[in-house]
């Protein structure tokens, strides 16, 4: 398991008492460190000049953040996440014409437009249905040239395409939306941070492209996607490190109101900054609900997926 050198042998202990003491929406944090085991000496070294020794967990959680704002949610270079230090992870094998597809909350670009979020869907959808209208062309290249421009260049998770596209096209092959799709997405992707239960409907926009246009984003790096691990991201209680042992890609966990026994593992990736294309626009759409199902429950059943992978689950 990850931090069981010497010179980390306070922070086991901590995560323990973490895991034992804390709310349950901390907990998951401490289970995931524990449970992590794609962590390479190097980058173990680089996070422990951040921590140290936690007071508690809420300096746990600045120290961290400190760390993922140096080293991973970078503004110019390459994330750690994408160096010769995270070699383990590093997907090479992708075949470059599948698609990938992420979902964004596109509220703070209606915010930086001053824009009523209603208005920037009906933008956005009317660009991806009429791609000459010209209205919506010029807002939505405004749009694409200052989110481009603001951007760090922090690892964007994603998933595949092949995986969820029955949410968008019918046995036949013909192009059939569901009418809930960005609700029921965002439960398959497991971004259960993604809910409007204290607010307003979330603007949401699918994006989609090919691994080829991560790969020609920076050709001349090879390092162009990974395995997910605690180190890729801030805090998630939504995020659960997979196994290496079985295990290529990292699985998103299943917020679907669902049969315990209808659970689906979906694959998720993290690869490196591309520059956001309006092409790669594929629906607009609302987030109008709670996740079908809480975070603690989804994760029991994650977990209870892949104990017998996990090389160090007694340990939580």
């Amino acid at each position: 398991m990850a931090f069981q050198k010497t010179k980390s042998n306070s922070f086991y202990p901590f995560l323990k008492t973490t895991i034992n003491n804390s709310h349950p929406e901390l907990r998951p944090i401490a289970e995931n460190f524990i449970l992590e085991e794609r962590l390479t000496e190097q980058r173990e070294d680089s996070y422990e000049t951040h921590i140290t020794t936690p007071a508690d967990v809420g300096d746990w959680k600045e120290r961290h953040e400190g760390y993922i704002s140096e080293k991973v949610y970078v503004v110019s270079g390459t994330p750690e996440t994408f160096t010769d230090h995270n070699q383990p992870n590093l997907l090479s094998k992708l075949d470059e014409n599948q698609y990938l597809v992420r979902l964004e909350d596109v509220t703070h670009l209606s915010n930086a437009l001053a824009l009523t979020n209603n208005l920037m869907i009906d933008y956005l959808n009317a660009l991806i249905k009429y791609p000459g209208d010209k209205t919506a062309h010029d807002i939505v290249e405004k749009v694409l040239a200052d989110w481009n421009m603001k951007r760090d260049r922090r690892p964007i998770f994603a998933g595949f395409w092949g995986e969820v596209k029955d949410l968008f096209v019918d046995s036949e092959g013909k192009e059939r939306k569901h009418p809930d799709w960005a609700n029921l997405l965002r439960d398959r992707f497991g971004l259960g941070h993604l809910d409007p239960d204290k607010g307003e409907p979330i603007p949401v926009l699918l994006l989609r492209y090919r691994v080829s246009d991560v790969i020609n984003g920076a050709p001349a790096n090879p390092h162009f996607a990974a395995v997910p691990n605690v180190l890729d991201s801030k805090w998630s209680p939504f995020f659960c490190p997979t196994p290496v042992n079985g295990w290529k890609e990292g699985q998103s966990l299943d917020l679907t109101a669902s049969s315990e026994y209808d659970y689906s593992l979906n694959c998720e990736i993290i690869h490196r900054y591309i520059t956001y294309e309006a092409s790669y626009f594929k629906y607009a759409g609302w987030i109008t609900k709670s996740p079908g199902r809480t975070c603690e429950e989804t994760r029991r059943i994650h977990l209870s997926l892949l104990q017998n992978d996990f090389k160090y689950f007694s340990e939580i």
